[in-house]
């Protein structure tokens, strides 16, 4: 059985998903697709091919997250996406992200309760992590990869700022050095290259990312769960009060650098699909 509920309906009806969960049964909820397999919840991005994020993304993707840190079947969760790509990140070739600064503050609002959940997740990137997409891919606890997918931290190749709080957890998972080199570049590096600097846990074959995942979360709901709670709660202690505070200044750089020539360049070489020629104004 499956049930459509309409963007405003979000908030309201997710309540109802304990009752579905018990069924086994799935819902989607406009933009994401859930369904509860046992103790893993299986949340599925529903944007393809691209599967460009804004706020209503987020909050709809932090809302499921938070009903399932309360479910206590949930031990749990896989994260991937409907078509070619994991992630794309903002949709820039729509105006508001070009020209509404408050867009940004409402999304970041919103990536912060993302930080905030307690269950385990994994992600699969099956395709482009890319710029915010990236930022998506790092809110999970583990990344199951293939050699076709892309990971890029793009934002200097626009002239813009990085942001989604992956000042904090790209460093953290590959370095210091290697998330400059990232950075500064803008880097775009296969699966394999991610696997072998630590930003992807596992590399296996396309075909095999959702068996991989569906192992993984096998091995964590087998532990107890209360304990795994438990020991992820100590190793992300400060975290998301951390990336809450880079937030900020994320936001104030972008919003700063968004009324530069150089970002209306870097957007239009981006959506041209041309080299940007940058002037440093």
């Amino acid at each position: 059985m499956l049930l459509k509920y309409s963007e405003t309906t979000v908030t309201n009806n997710l309540g109802q998903i304990s009752n579905f969960n018990k069924n086994r049964k799935n819902l989607m909820i406009k933009d994401l697709t859930f369904n509860l397999d046992g103790h893993t919840a299986f949340i599925k991005i529903n944007r393809p091919p691209n599967n460009f994020f804004d706020s209503e993304l987020i909050k709809q993707l932090a809302d499921v997250l938070e009903k399932m840190d309360k479910d206590i079947e949930c031990r749990s969760i896989v994260l991937h996406s409907e078509g070619k790509h994991f992630c794309a990140g903002a949709n820039f070739a729509k105006k508001s992200f070009k020209d509404d600064s408050s867009i940004y503050a409402e999304l970041y609002k919103q990536a912060i309760r993302l930080f905030r959940t307690t269950k385990p997740i994994i992600a699969i990137v099956q395709g482009a992590a890319v710029g915010g997409g990236l930022g998506v891919a790092l809110i999970a606890d583990f990344r199951v990869t293939c050699k076709e997918a892309r990971f890029s931290a793009n934002f200097s190749k626009l002239a813009f700022h990085q942001g989604f709080g992956t000042s904090i957890t790209l460093p953290r998972l590959v370095g210091e050095q290697k998330a400059k080199w990232m950075f500064l570049t803008s880097a775009r590096i296969t699966g394999e290259k991610a696997f072998s600097i630590g930003l992807a846990d596992y590399l296996v074959e396309k075909d095999l990312l959702m068996n991989k995942a569906k192992e993984l979360a096998e091995e964590i709901n087998s532990a107890g769960p209360l304990g795994v709670q438990s020991i992820r709660n100590t190793l992300n202690q400060g975290l998301a009060d951390d990336i809450e505070a880079i937030l900020k200044i994320e936001l104030s750089e972008q919003i700063k650098l968004k009324k530069t020539d150089d970002f209306k360049e870097g957007i239009e070489a981006s959506l041209e699909r041309r080299e940007p020629i940058f002037k440093g104004s």
